[in-house]
């Protein structure tokens, strides 16, 4: 935090531009301060002043874009920076000071567990002086501590020279580990945290050697992780005999992790094991070594692909393939991280499950693929990630692929930068992302039919001079939203239904027959009333929709004396192709799409989803739900009970029948009151009442 200015709010405009690595607008500068635009234009002048005092560059505003301040003056600042002034150990938290009152109990909770955890005894007077904190406080969040550590494999025991975690040194770990983002996030906001200089050439090493680069996220967890983990072993706290979570479940090559621990005076062959496991678990960004497990994740990555856009009916982008090699690297930590029973903790759950319902639900179902490989079903957190990768590559039906493309650059090609790029195809569906690329990645890229890079992170330089850079959040504000809207205008990108000239010739005609009095108002309101109605017309692909009116259109039984399965479609479509919302060739292609590529929409439990291209013989959007009175057996000897029929017209409109269909499909409950009708009575009441 820079503490330079003597005005109320001024620290905190001046600490916004310091570490921003871009111009700011005057729009966004509003939003995060929560303050006026007089407020901010005061503010502004008053530090200016107090900048040429001390003789620094005052802070620029480069007009049409917002304000800087100037690497110089940045270099000056630094002497004004607490963070700067003030690092902080890892493994010493008798030295931290932190405030409590900025802190949910939660967050509060994880610091107090990872203090026990590091410490070899913590008094509550060390707490009090860490916390700044009075006793009361303190016992009150150890109380909480003891409720909190129910669902953990340790706890806290209370000694004569304070407190201290009794369980395995292999279940602490594992929680610090499960937890060492937030904990990272929560020092970050107060101080410069210290790692061991070494660690990021050790690393670079290992990269080197195994052929398998991390992402840069990965790497900035690794060097933190491996300094606490360091100092933990030469405090001779290392794992004892099969003192493991999972036993080990993979057999990794570990030279170098055995010559690199030796090389630390560590001789167990346990932790060679563990650091292999460590380093295994995190995120990778390239692998140039194409090992088995890596071939065996791609097939997996295909196969899961191609069932998410079979079910969901959408089509793949023309990126299709790059996004299906970055999934393999992807599901190769997945697997790790699975094995060694660690659990990802994704800060994007709650709001993938909430503003992108129905990509979760088919996400979730296309991982059954994941799931039979590993034994076991992925975590919520773990699906919403996937989530972001087919999200991501979804394409626009009106996407032209001889434009100009915008080329998004972050930190690290998963997690939130997959989740950035499915939110610009979502908000822009006519113009054309590809990415994201790392930094390295970035610098090798040819940038013909570029039209925009657009990063998360500081780019020095474009290789292209000719190529505009714009920077933006991950989690971009509205006013970013509209900043970029601007951007994207001005390098003749369409960010509506309309091109900027095809604004300009509807001025035109209007100009012909009234007198426009304010040009540049008209110009504005024309682009904001076609983005808004872009928006109501459907340019939102997989978020939740509010079209599902009278989808399921018939409800039947499927006789006894069916034949066999292509009999029990024809049956089952019957109705759809009585009141013509299919054709008969509809029908024939399901079934000869099945013959050709065998189960390719058993759901399991018995379900069948049966679908085809809207332009295989849909006539009108529609669905019917036959359930067979005995199970028909397929080709490949699995039965089926129940055929779901989908009439989809285009990409999106089916989807929230589809949602739910899951959904209900998941619920064991449902799916037993379900095969229990008797009547076609209590079947319509039963569906009509789920859907």
């Amino acid at each position: 935090m820079i503490i330079f200015s003597q005005y109320k709010h001024g620290n905190e405009l001046l600490d916004t531009l310091y570490k921003s690595e871009t111009a700011i607008s005057i729009e966004n500068l509003m939003d995060r301060l929560q303050l006026s635009r007089r407020s901010i234009m005061y503010i502004l002048k008053n530090i200016n002043m107090e900048l040429s005092r001390k003789q620094i560059l005052p802070v620029e505003n480069i007009k049409g874009i917002g304000y800087v301040i100037s690497p110089k003056a940045k270099c000056k600042l630094k002497a004004y920076d607490t963070v700067v002034q003030n690092k902080i150990v890892l493994f010493i938290p008798n030295d931290w000071r932190l405030d409590i009152k900025k802190m949910t109990q939660e967050q509060s909770l994880i610091i107090f567990e990872y203090i026990i955890i590091t410490n070899e005894t913590t008094s509550i007077n060390e707490l009090m002086q860490i916390f700044q904190a009075s006793r009361n406080t303190i016992l009150s969040r150890l109380r909480a501590l003891d409720v909190y550590n129910k669902e953990n494999r340790f706890e806290v025991q209370v000694t004569s020279k304070g407190r201290i975690i009794i369980g395995t040194e292999s279940a602490q770990r594992k929680w610090i580990l499960e937890k060492f983002e937030i904990i990272l996030l929560l020092l970050k906001n107060n101080y410069k945290i210290d790692y061991d200089q070494e660690i990021v050439q050790y690393l670079h090493e290992f990269e080197q050697q195994s052929g398998n680069y991390f992402t840069d996220d990965a790497r900035y967890i690794l060097k933190y992780f491996l300094t606490w983990y360091f100092n933990r072993l030469s405090r001779k706290k290392t794992l004892n005999t099969g003192d493991t979570e999972r036993g080990n479940a993979v057999k990794y090559d570990i030279d170098w992790e055995i010559k690199f621990l030796q090389g630390k005076g560590v001789y167990q062959q346990n932790e060679y094991e563990y650091l292999a496991e460590i380093l295994r678990a995190y995120a990778l960004a390239k692998i140039n070594n194409k090992t088995q497990l890596y071939n065996k994740m791609h097939k997996v990555a295909e196969a899961m692909t191609d069932k998410f856009f079979l079910i969901s009916g959408m089509t793949p982008g023309i990126n299709h393939q790059m996004m299906i090699d970055s999934l393999a690297v992807h599901l190769i930590s997945l697997y790790h991280r699975v094995t060694a029973g660690l659990k990802y903790n994704n800060p994007l759950l709650e709001q993938i499950k909430t503003s992108y319902h129905n990509l979760f639900i088919i996400t979730r179902t296309a991982a059954q693929v994941l799931t039979n490989y590993l034994g076991e079903q992925p975590s919520d957190d773990e699906i919403a990630l996937l989530a972001t990768y087919f999200g991501s590559d979804i394409r626009s039906e009106q996407m032209n692929e001889c434009a100009k493309q915008i080329l998004v650059v972050c930190s690290s090609g998963i997690g939130t930068s997959q989740f950035l790029l499915m939110q610009l195809r979502e908000k822009y569906p006519n113009i054309q992302f590809t990415g994201p690329f790392s930094v390295a990645e970035y610098l090798q890229l040819s940038f013909k039919n570029i039209g925009l890079i657009l990063t998360t992170t500081l780019l020095e330089q474009s290789p292209n001079e000719m190529v505009p850079i714009v920077q933006i959040s991950v989690l971009p504000t509205k006013y970013e939203w509209d900043f970029l809207d601007k951007k994207l205008l001005l390098s003749g990108f369409a960010v509506a239904e309309y091109q900027q000239e095809n604004i300009q010739q509807l001025m035109d005609l209007i100009s012909n027959y009234a007198k426009i009095e304010d040009i540049n108002g008209l110009n504005r309101s024309l682009t904001e009333y076609f983005k808004e109605k872009r928006k109501e017309q459907g340019g939102a692909l997989i978020s939740q929709q509010n079209n599902n009116d009278s989808l399921l259109k018939y409800i039947t039984f499927i006789p006894d004396q069916i034949a066999d399965w292509k009999n029990a479609i024809r049956s089952a479509f019957q109705p759809l192709l009585q009141h013509h919302f299919v054709k008969k060739e509809y029908i024939e292609r399901i079934i000869t799409l099945t013959e050709n590529n065998g189960d390719y929409m058993l759901l399991g439990r018995g379900f069948l989803l049966a679908h085809a291209k809207p332009d295989d013989g849909v006539l009108n959007l529609s669905a019917a739900v036959s359930l067979c009175k005995k199970p028909i057996q397929l080709n490949s000897g699995k039965h089926i009970k129940c055929i779901i029929c989908l009439a989809p017209v285009d990409q999106t409109s089916h989807l929230n029948f589809l949602s739910a269909l899951l959904q209900n499909i998941n619920d064991d409950v449902w799916c037993n009151k379900l095969y229990e009708t008797k009547t076609k009575n209590e079947l319509e009441y039963f569906l009509l009442e789920s859907f």
